[in-house]
């Protein structure tokens, strides 16, 4: 709440003058028909001005250290499923609630996680400090989205926000504010997350500075799954005879527990500008004139990063046979921390700056230090915090041709040279070709990658109450190519993934099952990382295709997936997005789509998830839950008028109105039930 009436705090005086600036004929700046098409009488008083709406968006590239111009976020399709855990096209798996864990069904979705991985499962909210958007803004700027589903006990909110101002054409200024609340439908299922963030830049006409600032809070709470599916599946075998349960009614399997994330981070980024200097002479009769010339070609950039993340699990009632081992006993939190610090020095060569300079090229050095903790054991001397402590030094480049209509391409290479994580490296290549197909235009793409890493620290070791492990990996190669065929004439885009894991390191849980209060069979938790030895090979073939005839549409997004080895990688083999709606205009200013779209993929051995680690991992062998096979149904109209944009949705429209009810996702995690949902985003400028 204190969020809202900040916000508004500064919205309202920026409504009322951005309406007097523009609304001082009263005719809101619309010229009208016939004789009211002259221009009134001007008070001669009144000085007219215009509000630029133009601004621009960058984000900083931390191995060249220079800015990545990026596309502001002014989407109108599909805006109603921005909001959605799920993501934009439903291929994430997550606990039910929005703001819970999440896990791609897609493997080349899928990102490989830091050190620090318990973040990982939150991609969604987590934004790290190269990911930042920078704004430089002609005006005052101020975005505002909110988002609401269901009622004030148990359901979600969403507000966020961000306002960015200059000073002149070289300074500015900025903050985002983010706040998502999840009560939950079902029982001990909430989440709250709060972002903040600061920034501010010089860009002047030698030397650049931006930095930015953020401080993240994550609270989830942890139920550990359904006490019977059938609560779920068939309700009419349960107690009383009832056909469906109220969500508030179905026990879950635990209660007063919680996973907390705190993340604080800071990025300083200096630019310097190196130029050359040229004097052409010229002569106009008997006079010769001397002209100069500065030439930016190159760029000195220097990127500080410096970080603090820490989880806590905090647990007061854990079931009996819920998990298998207790490894500490004197405490009820468990608590993991990492410090990192990253200094960057990089060297560019601007594209097209001389006649050599056909593409951009960039040299970087970097020097790492990291930091972790976690709990230990001393012998009858109770629990202690132990550190470990490490630093890598990486050098590395990138090529990149980012100017042209017909080709662009970018390579990239990095090495550790010195460190921890001496060996690893990874190299990357795409490029973008404009060509016609059939008589059509078409884009065409491909990239390649190859990598060999460490594993993530958390992943190899890790000390808590309920999880004990510390293992000795070896380096994990990544071996990954695919394109893309993009028709815009025909909405067609299709795309075909390959790669080749070998020494892949996952979790899995060693336990069986116990038998619960209620004489009811569910899985008991001992997580423990694994590497299998050998490789693995996935591919993955995916087509997008938008159908279209008068004001109906009809897109669809289909992809098919072939694992190598379903037991380590478990993935669904098809998951379909179908969108079905009409677009049109109304009085040439309301946009509107008004129609319904389905999510479905195929049953698998789908990844479980586990509170004492907060992360996915592979379900025992001996307790096994398929879920899939189950269309999830949403009702939405989006709508768009002058850059306001707006929507209603009913989400899982389909609940409880068919004969297939394993809405499950995330084995023992049902879908949230049926929900009405509407969302807002509002730009407001001067």
């Amino acid at each position: 709440m204190t969020v809202v009436i900040l916000l508004l705090s500064v919205t309202g005086p920026l409504m009322a003058q951005s309406t007097l600036s523009q609304n001082q004929d009263g005719f809101n700046g619309e010229t009208m028909d016939g004789f009211m098409n002259m221009d009134p009488d001007k008070d001669s008083t009144v000085v007219e001005r215009t509000v630029s709406k133009d601004y621009f968006q960058w984000t900083i590239n931390t191995n060249t250290g220079l800015p990545d111009i990026i596309q502001p976020d002014t989407l109108h399709h599909s805006f109603h499923n921005v909001h959605l855990t799920e993501g934009m096209y439903g291929t994430y798996s997550h606990l039910g609630n929005m703001g819970s864990p999440r896990l791609s069904r897609l493997w080349f979705e899928r990102e490989s996680p830091d050190d620090f991985i318990f973040d990982a499962p939150y991609d969604f909210w987590v934004k790290n400090p190269d990911q930042f958007r920078f704004t430089d803004a002609k005006s005052p700027h101020l975005s505002i989205d909110y988002y609401k589903g269901g009622n004030r006990r148990t359901g979600e909110e969403h507000i966020k926000g961000y306002f960015a101002a200059n000073f002149n054409k070289k300074v500015g200024i900025g903050f985002d504010l983010d706040y998502q609340l999840g009560r939950g439908r079902y029982d001990s299922q909430s989440t709250s997350m709060f972002d903040s963030r600061l920034y501010t830049y010089y860009r002047g006409d030698m030397y650049h500075l931006y930095v930015t600032v953020n401080k993240d809070q994550m609270k989830i709470a942890e139920n550990g799954g359904i006490q019977d599916k059938r609560y779920i599946t068939n309700p009419e075998a349960m107690a009383e005879g009832r056909k469906q349960y109220s969500p508030e009614d179905i026990p879950f399997r635990m209660y007063y527990n919680w996973n907390n994330i705190k993340r604080s981070q800071a990025l300083v980024n200096q630019e310097l500008t190196i130029r050359k200097v040229t004097h052409h002479t010229d002569s106009i009769g008997d006079t010769i004139y001397t002209f100069t010339r500065n030439i930016e070609f190159g760029k000195a950039a220097h990127t500080l990063e410096i970080g603090q993340l820490q989880r806590r699990y905090i647990y007061y009632q854990v079931p009996d046979g819920y998990y298998t081992h207790t490894f500490l006993k004197n405490d009820s939190t468990d608590r993991m921390k990492n410090f990192y610090l990253t200094n960057t020095l990089s060297l560019s060569l601007i594209e097209g700056s001389t006649k050599w300079a056909l593409a951009g090229l960039s040299a970087f050095a970097r020097y790492e230090y990291r930091n972790y903790s976690m709990p230990d054991t001393l012998a009858g001397a109770g629990e202690y915090m132990r550190r470990y402590s490490e630093g890598n030094f990486s050098v590395g480049g990138q090529l990149e041709k980012a100017q042209g209509d017909n080709l662009t391409f970018r390579a990239e290479a990095e090495t550790f040279i010195l460190g921890e994580s001496l060996g690893d490296f990874s190299l990357a290549g795409e490029m973008e070709l404009s060509y016609p197909v059939l008589g059509m235009d078409a884009s065409i793409g491909a990239y390649a990658e190859m990598s060999a890493s460490e594993s993530p620290f958390f992943l190899a070791s890790q000390h808590s109450t309920f999880a004990w492990w510390d293992k000795e990996f070896s380096k994990e190669f990544r071996t990954r190519f695919g394109g893309h065929l993009d028709i815009d004439k025909t909405g067609t885009r299709f795309m075909l993934d390959v790669e080749n894991v070998a020494n892949y390191v996952y979790l899995k849980n060693d336990a069986g099952a116990y038998i619960n209060g209620d004489g009811v069979s569910q899985p008991s938790y001992s997580i423990t990382a694994d590497q299998y030895d050998g490789s693995i090979q996935v591919l993955c073939a995916t087509l997008q295709q938008n159908l279209k005839l008068g004001p109906l549409h009809w897109d669809n997004h289909i992809t098919y997936q072939l694992s190598g080895n379903r037991k380590i990688i478990p993935l669904p083999d098809l998951n379909i997005f179908s969108d079905l709606y009409f677009k049109f205009v109304y009085y040439n200013r309301l946009h509107l789509e008004v129609g319904a779209n389905a999510l479905f993929f195929t049953r698998y051995n789908a990844p479980g998830y586990c509170p004492a680690v907060g992360y996915f991992h592979l379900q025992n062998d001996g307790f096994t839950q398929q879920v899939g096979g189950y269309p999830l149904l949403t009702g939405y109209v989006n709508c768009s008028l002058r850059g306001v944009r707006f929507y209603i949705m009913y989400y899982h429209a389909n609940d409880g109105l068919m004969n297939n009810r394993d809405s499950f996702i995330v084995p023992g995690y049902p879908a949230n039930p049926g929900m009405v949902k509407f969302g807002l985003s509002w730009i407001f400028y001067d």
